[in-house]
This record gives structure tokens, C-alpha cells and sequence, in this order.
């Protein structure tokens, strides 16, 4: 898929194409999964931004290999790779104090995940070398305490003085 044809995409096509590749499970919390479910996968897309849908799917397009956010869904430890709601531990460890956060998971703006059969590095390098080709801009987190983390943090957090993939360490 091109950068145009994933600009130019209609939403319902954007839903279809995110939920062939994805789970919705994958994407939200337990605990909103549970609470929400009954409105359907499309109620959950809604809530994303559409840079980060057009991106997850030029992505996952592109690169032809399995992508995997949150694994709770198969028993997994990741539940909170998605969107943070106030469900999720990190989002309740901050209410209990008073702390303020403006994560791009809780703004529903960015993903955590891994790629099959490659480093979450080789990965950031490959966004760095299509970069032209990618839908919009987007920031990846890339160090933490000096050491590469070992996941892909994509998010869609845009400000114009960046370079149009920018890593930033946490």
C-alpha cells in the first residue's frame, strides 16, 4: 500500500484493514475490552487517532511479518502496549499521586509491540530508512538509561521541529 492510498482511505476500509491484521484485544485493555465489547470492534478504532491506524497498517503492510502488541488475550503479560485507560496499573499508579501524565498510550496515539523476527533496533532502523515513505511523522522511543529498549514504542505525537521519525529516550 502506498503513502497515498493510505492517506486517501476511506475509514471503514482503515478498520477493516487494521482488524485483518490485528485482534482488537491486541489494542485495548482488559479491563476496557470487558467493560466495552458489547459496542464492537469499531467502537474501540473510533478512539484512535487515525495517524496511528494509517501508520500501524502502512507498517504492518509494508513489512509483511506478524506484529504483536498486547498478548493478554493468549495469557500473555503485555496488557498495556495499546491505549492506557483507568483500567490499566500505570494510569491508576498516577491517579493515586495526583500525577499528571500525557502519555500517547492514554491519548490513544501510540503502541508498544514487536516485530517477528526482528530486534526492536533493527525495526526503529527500518522506520528510520523508509521514513519518506511513511504516512506521517512519528517518534520512537529508542534508549533507556543509555541501553536500547527491547520493544518498538511508536507513537504519532507530532511537533513540527522534529525530523519526520524522531528517537527519543526515556
Amino acid at each position: 500500500m502506498t503513502k497515498s492510498q493510505i492517506l486517501n482511505i476511506s475509514t471503514e476500509d482503515l478498520y477493516k484493514g487494521v482488524l485483518e491484521y490485528f485482534d482488537i484485544r491486541e489494542l485495548v485493555s482488559p479491563g476496557a475490552y470487558k467493560k466495552y465489547k458489547h459496542f464492537g470492534d469499531n467502537f474501540f478504532l473510533s478512539r484512535f487517532d487515525r495517524r496511528l491506524l494509517q501508520t500501524i497498517l502502512w507498517v504492518r503492510i509494508k513489512k509483511g511479518k506478524s506484529i504483536t502488541v498486547n498478548t493478554w488475550l493468549w495469557n500473555g503479560i503485555f496488557d498495556e502496549r495499546g491505549i492506557r485507560d483507568t483500567s490499566t496499573p500505570m494510569v491508576q499508579k498516577r491517579a493515586t499521586r495526583d500525577d499528571s501524565w500525557l502519555s500517547g498510550h492514554v491519548l490513544a496515539m501510540a503502541l508498544d509491540y514487536d516485530v517477528e523476527g526482528e530486534t526492536a533496533e533493527e525495526h526503529r532502523n527500518w522506520l528510520l530508512s523508509v521514513q519518506e515513505e511513511l504516512p506521517h511523522p512519528i517518534r520512537l522511543e529508542h534508549k533507556l538509561k543509555g541501553k536500547p529498549i527491547t520493544w518498538v514504542h511508536l507513537d504519532v505525537c507530532d511537533d513540527p521541529k522534529n525530523p519526520k521519525v524522531y528517537l527519543f529516550n526515556i
